[in-house]
């Protein structure tokens, strides 16, 4: 409901930054982590925190595995003095990263994963489980597709009158496929890039060797 929090992970990606500007929208508490990066336009923190909270983003977390344990964004949100516990986890990283992001919850809360950046499982501890009530699931947006045949066609004018609305922004960087395809590869691989890639198709119906 308003007010709540939601915590998610990999916040300076597309969905990461939909997301918390979907967040603004219903008036929920977006707490955004990204990890800590050496090069690139994601490499300075102070940047990107003022990028999230310009999207509504109400925390910026850095994750920096090299000095954080399992519960260090729990600490983090503590040290802070974050208004509350958030109640929905999003996990897109795997691994140590969704157990941090577990430790924050609530009891009884929710964290689900629809995504495995580092391809490493997700572990959370039977305390976790157990004693606090947590629930851990996966979504996956094609089997939903897959399921709500009769909502997507809503949801995606929904979603791109926001876009239009310029309710929903995406930052992006526009290649040419014929011209500019090379660099459009070297970019998309680039780490801490902080845009999409975006390939332009101007001559639709050449081959490509």
């Amino acid at each position: 409901k308003p007010g709540d929090a939601v915590i998610l992970n990999g916040a300076t990606g597309a969905i990461g930054s939909c997301v918390i500007q979907l967040c603004a929208m219903l008036k929920l508490r977006a707490i955004a982590v990204v990890r800590r990066h050496e090069t690139g336009p994601a490499s300075d923190p102070v940047k990107v925190e003022k990028r999230l909270k310009a999207l509504g983003a109400a925390e910026v977390l850095v994750e920096d595995d090299a000095k954080m344990g399992a519960s260090g964004l729990k600490f983090e949100l503590e040290k802070q003095k974050f208004f509350a516990k958030p109640k929905l986890a999003l996990d897109c990283v795997g691994g140590v990263s969704a157990s941090r992001l577990a430790e924050t919850l609530q009891d009884g809360c929710e964290l689900v994963c629809f995504g495995c950046v580092t391809g490493k499982a997700v572990t959370v501890p039977w305390t976790g489980l157990v004693g606090r009530g947590l629930v851990v699931r996966g979504f996956s947006l094609r089997k939903w597709m897959a399921a709500n045949k009769k909502k997507v066609p809503k949801m995606l004018e929904t979603l791109a009158k926001l876009v239009n609305a310029d309710k929903i922004r995406i930052d992006f960087t526009e290649y040419e496929l014929s011209s500019e395809f090379t660099e459009a590869m070297e970019h998309a691989l680039e780490p801490g890039k902080g845009t999409k890639v975006l390939l332009r198709v101007n001559d639709v119906g050449s081959t490509y060797t």
